[in-house]
């Protein structure tokens, strides 16, 4: 089911109750960067996951570069009061996301650089290996659990969550949301064979945000962070445009 903004399901996030869990993937669904380019409509907005495919020689180096200066905000406000109200009630609140884990590029852990990010914009989930680095998957690069936050290294999201559930315990309901429509089938399908009550959503919010062309700075940037491993807000390019 597609959802463009998370008010439009809190009817069914509030009928969960104790023993049920909320499931969030995170990029363009909790947090997204605040450049222009990332906005859907750019040029330039798959440009990380362009990266990615083409395996850039650089890859590390440019990536945890851009993960370590980028800003965020979070996709809706609503977010933290819901995640806190579901907690309060006894409901599992956990992030699913498709990250590596351990040492990355210029970052040594990106379970507990993830978790930071998170907590500055108030995102807390739920207590799972509070103190710890747990593996759900412990091969290849292996699928980790850290404050409530499952990553799934080099894992599909379902085995993931597979391996969470048989750790810990399976919940009686799950409702996921998550921008990307194939994991959202992904999880119904698991689901189904899992016995689960499940709802998902295909969570569109990010690309809701107004694009201005004018203030895409994406050919900049991209060039800058390829040639130079350098990171430029669009802010830190227009005061410079101004000088």
């Amino acid at each position: 089911m597609e959802c463009n903004t998370v008010k439009d399901a809190l009817l069914k996030i509030h009928q969960l109750k104790e023993g049920d869990c909320l499931i969030l993937d995170i990029d363009d669904t909790i947090i997204m960067p605040e450049a222009m380019m990332f906005h859907p409509c750019s040029p330039f907005s798959k440009f990380i996951d362009d990266l990615k495919k083409k395996k850039h020689e650089k890859l590390p180096q440019i990536l945890s570069n851009w993960r370590l200066r980028r800003k965020i905000k979070l996709v809706e406000e609503d977010w933290v009061e819901i995640i806190n109200l579901l907690k309060s009630r006894g409901v599992k609140v956990i992030a699913l996301t498709a990250m590596q884990s351990g040492a990355f590029g210029g970052i040594s852990s990106m379970e507990e650089w993830r978790v930071k990010e998170l907590r500055e914009h108030g995102i807390i989930f739920s207590p799972f290996a509070q103190n710890s680095i747990e593996k759900i998957i412990d091969k290849e690069n292996a699928a980790t659990l850290h404050q409530g936050v499952l990553f799934t290294g080099s894992h599909p999201k379902d085995k993931v969550l597979n391996g969470f559930i048989n750790k810990y315990t399976k919940p009686n309901k799950i409702i996921f949301f998550d921008d990307r429509l194939e994991q959202v089938q992904l999880l119904h399908d698991y689901c189904a064979k899992a016995n689960i009550d499940y709802r998902g959503y295909h969570y569109t919010a990010a690309s809701k945000r107004v694009y201005d062309s004018a203030k895409d700075r994406g050919a900049f940037q991209t060039k800058e962070l390829i040639e130079t491993n350098r990171w430029f807000e669009d802010e830190d390019i227009e005061k410079n445009l101004r000088k």
